[in-house]
């Protein structure tokens, strides 16, 4: 079981309902209803007031098409994330089946794999053909490579727990505030599926069983995560840069103000916190507390981490 490697392909392939397979997949997942996407206004489907838009002087000045053009991008890259997260779910899968240590456990996730090929095929019509070939940032190539390179143990805390644990709150407050009916069910479907597989993962992890070595691979992931946590709402600060032609320091700290950087990083962060938090982990924990790891970055920081990433 050890020689077994799964690799987290996000870039294969996905040809949806032009595959001679999709009626199939349609057929058994429910996805037959298709949205129409040069009929879907992308930039209706989560406000600038959820965003946090409206109270931001540099989105304020901008054209009413730039304004429609950064949340279109926004809201995209929601959608486009969930797609690369839900397909992520595909490897994560087949791996935990493939070294599970009992049939119990194969069959559980052979059920978390056909969740997620079910919301892959749920949300793939929601999303562009070029997007579906283009998997960006950190956090995916932060989930590909612990779905890689982790052991099926460490993988039960770190993904069932806590990501699955994040995603529960992602996708509540991404169902609660859709303006797109069909959409938001979707997400509210997702959200019950993911509800199961997160409490999974508190029956299945035995923190006891760890190695010193076990305990300095969480302490690496967790530091990474909580890192990517930190800096703030990265992506939505580089959509508002590149529409706008181009920030200054002052106006990307002003972007930032507006997308609530302090106040909701903290209460990820607090989160993510809470999710760790498990018994015989809290050491690794309480050394994440010494390093400040639960603290929003500045919005200095925060400007200074995207500037140098531009």
């Amino acid at each position: 079981m050890s020689n077994i490697h799964v690799r987290n392909n996000l870039d294969a392939p996905h040809a949806g309902k032009d595959s001679p397979l999709y009626k199939m997949i349609a057929g058994k997942t429910g996805a037959v209803s298709l949205p129409s996407l040069n009929m879907l206004d992308y930039s209706s489907l989560w406000s600038a007031d959820w965003w946090g838009f409206d109270s931001c002087p540099v989105y304020a000045n901008l054209s009413v098409e730039k304004q429609n053009d950064v949340l279109a991008r926004c809201n995209q890259s929601l959608l486009t994330e969930a797609y690369f997260i839900e397909k992520s779910g595909l490897a994560y899968s087949a791996k935990m089946v493939l070294t599970a240590r009992n049939t119990d456990e194969a069959q559980l996730f052979a059920l978390i794999g056909a969740d997620e090929a079910k919301h892959l095929a749920w949300i793939e019509p929601y999303v562009s053909a070029d997007a579906k070939q283009l998997p960006r940032g950190h956090f995916l190539s932060f989930l590909s490579n612990l779905i890689e390179e982790y052991p099926p143990k460490l993988l039960v805390y770190l993904v069932q727990i806590i990501l699955e644990g994040w995603g529960l709150d992602h996708y509540n407050r991404l169902a609660k505030s859709c303006a797109h009916p069909e959409l938001a069910k979707l997400f509210a479907a997702i959200l019950k599926d993911e509800a199961l597989h997160h409490r999974s993962g508190n029956v299945l992890f035995d923190a006891s069983q760890l190695s010193q070595r076990d305990y300095s691979l969480i302490e690496d992931a967790l530091q990474h995560y909580s890192l990517m946590v930190r800096v703030g709402p990265q992506g939505a600060l580089a959509i508002v840069d590149e529409v706008a032609g181009g920030l200054s320091n002052s106006d990307l700290q002003s972007v930032l103000v507006a997308l609530r950087h302090e106040d909701e990083t903290q209460r990820k962060l607090l989160l993510l916190r809470q999710l760790m938090n498990q018994p015989l982990v809290s050491r690794v924990v309480e050394i994440l507390d010494e390093e400040h790891c639960f603290l929003p970055v500045s919005l200095r920081e925060a400007v200074d981490c995207f500037v140098s990433s531009r």
